[in-house]
């Protein structure tokens, strides 16, 4: 796999400080690095030296500090620590008394001046003066290197011979941007438990047919995903010898990488001093320095007009509807308690939303397939932002890049009203009447499921229920909501605003129907919003309602579809098909909507008068132009 360092870190830069004894050579490597050549004399300190992004191997910016004891007290000292990224520890391989004094007074005192820190800044020790001895001698700080984790590395130099000076810095630079502490233990040699779930996640969303296993597709998948290159066979091959030599389970009897062989790959990387590919990679799925989601990889910038809605695109709903297959192992429609935490294991949690509403189940109350399309659909109705984060996560954009394709704005309402038609695919109905008169029993058998509790027809929670109906053939989401008013006179505008609103009242109540009647009259009677008076048919008796008017006069006198009689059974299925038509046909439902379409009396009235109007200027101008003729016959004449 490729181990290519990426494009510049936007916003990054980086803060070098060198420290250590007195005359162990900081202020000569500083100089040997900017002048390219050794100087004879130098300064007790070097000024703060900037490094342009454009010359360094990140492409970062970098700023390179000197310490000079002479001149700073230990206030200073400790401020310059806490504002550097990553400290240069200097000693001169040649002096004891400062190899020694990097345990014994510096590297306390780094950490006492980061106590407040959650983690230490990454330290680089530098062995200088190394054109004195013979040969590289990890045995002077292996101790010290064991005893400090933060230590990302050891390296010797020689600012007189100009030996590894640059190499230095450049490990400085990579102990930022690309820390091995984050990623593996030293003192346990194992990965950190952040860096295992990172990588599970990867590994999971890599394994596109979910079997566990990564095969050459998936694997070059990846590799395009997070290099931008092929992946040769021959390469490929070779890195399968590699895991299958020193991991025991890392290749699969059909030499495919298991999880195992993939975070022992990863370790290797980092071992070997390349964390920065496992870096690029870990980035590339959507995290930050703390191996922590970005904001930005989960909530993209998203604009919504006022009168828009947000809805699944075919992408998004073809990406949800493979995950389902891919994670519904015994191809039962459904996905059992074990399957869901499998296919979320991928996510920081369960989406909430999902405990929040009812949508079709099976017998043991597991989601089907039609109602996980059915919750995602109201998810990204109500809480777009989830529903874009949920794809970020699940993997959506390995394939596309941006999870914005997985979503679509959908036209304005009022544009519908105008143009008298509606495209969108997903309803909102508000289900609106007094205590006792069904409208939780409606919400419930909108959906197949045995989450719902029969005898329990009224609760203290809203009910909320989606699913999929057909309108004129063509497959549309309602979503239903019980509306509870925290006084039963007075609803909140969250409580109106909705696609179609479904006004319920118990038929074998005599005062049921009184309270949708106001809540019409109040609400909805100079409102775009169809209405549907549903009259709940209990079984009971019917009885004559306590109002001015019957329900089916109440209906025609205001221009409503006569009461719709919702029996308790699968009959009354009719009744969700119909709200949904509404919704999506509000010119022709709505009342209020009178006004832009004119009656069949109105437009025959208009049509004579038009008729009318043309007829005369005919008869006009045939009496003019006999007028013109007239006189031109006389005139030849």
């Amino acid at each position: 796999m490729s181990s290519e360092i990426g494009p510049k870190q936007a916003g990054r830069s980086v803060r070098i400080l060198l420290v250590g004894d007195r005359d162990v050579g900081k202020t000569s490597i500083i100089l040997s690095l900017v002048n390219e050549e050794f100087l004879d004399e130098v300064p007790g300190r070097a000024e703060t030296i900037t490094i342009p992004a454009e010359v360094t191997p990140e492409l970062v910016p970098t700023d390179i500090i000197d310490y000079y004891e002479n001149e700073q007290d230990h206030e200073e000292l400790c401020d310059q620590i806490r504002n550097a990224d990553v400290i240069c520890m200097v000693f001169s391989v040649v002096d004891d008394t400062s190899r020694l004094n990097i345990r014994d007074k510096w590297m306390p005192l780094l950490r006492e001046c980061q106590l407040n820190n959650d983690i230490f800044h990454p330290v680089i020790l530098v062995g200088n003066k190394s054109d004195l001895i013979n040969s590289i001698s990890m045995h002077l700080v292996e101790d010290v290197l064991y005893e400090y984790p933060e230590i990302e590395t050891y390296i010797q130099c020689s600012a007189k011979m100009l030996m590894n000076i640059s190499e230095m810095f450049c490990y400085a630079q990579t102990a930022v941007l690309h820390p091995t502490a984050p990623l593996y233990s030293v003192e346990d040699k194992i990965l950190t438990e952040k860096c295992k779930k990172c990588l599970c996640r990867i590994f999971k969303i890599c394994d596109a047919d979910n079997d566990g296993l990564l095969n050459d597709e998936e694997l070059n998948n990846f590799q395009r995903h997070c290099f931008d290159c092929h992946l040769p066979l021959q390469q490929l091959n070779g890195i399968k010898t590699i895991i299958n030599m020193n991991c025991e389970r890392g290749i699969s009897p059909s030499n495919c990488v298991t999880l195992d062989g993939f975070l022992f790959l990863h370790m290797l990387f980092i071992l070997k001093g390349k964390a920065q590919t496992t870096w690029t990679v870990i980035r590339k799925f959507g995290y930050n320095d703390r191996l922590d989601f970005s904001y930005s990889y989960l909530h993209p910038n998203l604009k919504v007009d006022k009168y828009c809605t947000i809805e699944l695109s075919h992408k998004g709903e073809h990406f949800l509807s493979r995950l389902f297959e891919t994670h519904d192992k015994d191809k039962d429609d459904c996905l059992s308690p074990v399957e869901l935490k499998s296919l979320f294991s991928m996510c920081t949690e369960e989406p909430q939303l999902l405990r929040k509403c009812l949508y079709n189940t099976n017998h043991k109350g597991w989601i089907t397939s039609q109602g996980w399309l059915s919750f995602w659909s109201y998810c990204t109705l109500v809480e777009a932002d989830t529903t874009l984060a949920y794809l970020a996560m699940l993997g959506y954009n390995m394939k596309t890049g941006n999870q914005l394709s997985g979503v679509q704005v959908t036209r304005s309402k009022k544009i519908d009203l105008q143009k008298k038609q509606s495209h969108r695919s997903v309803y909102i109905c508000h289900v609106i009447g007094s205590k006792g008169s069904g409208k939780s029993t409606i919400c419930k058998r909108h959906v197949k499921t045995t989450k719902i509790d029969d005898h329990l027809e009224n609760t203290i929670e809203p009910n909320i229920s989606v699913n999929r109906v057909q309108v004129y053939g063509q497959d549309k989401y309602l979503v239903l909501k019980e509306i509870n008013p925290i006084s039963e006179n007075h609803l909140i505008k969250d409580d109106i605003n909705c696609d179609v609103a479904c006004l319920v009242f118990d038929s074998s109540q005599s005062c049921s129907f009184e309270y949708i009647a106001h809540v019409y009259l109040k609400y909805y009677q100079n409102r775009n919003i169809p209405v549907l008076i549903v009259s709940n048919d209990k079984g009971k008796p019917l009885v004559k309602q306590d109002y001015i008017l019957q329900p089916d006069q109440f209906c025609k006198q205001n221009k409503l579809s006569a009461p719709y009689v919702f029996f308790n059974s699968s009959e009354g299925k009719k009744l969700y098909s119909n709200l949904a038509t509404m919704a999506s046909l509000p010119h022709k439902y709505s009342p209020h909507q009178s006004s832009l379409i004119p009656s069949l009396r109105e437009s025959i009235v208009f049509i004579w008068k038009t008729g009318i109007g043309v007829a005369m200027v005919a008869l006009c101008g045939l009496l003019v132009g006999k007028c013109l003729v007239k006189p031109k016959k006389d005139l030849l004449s």
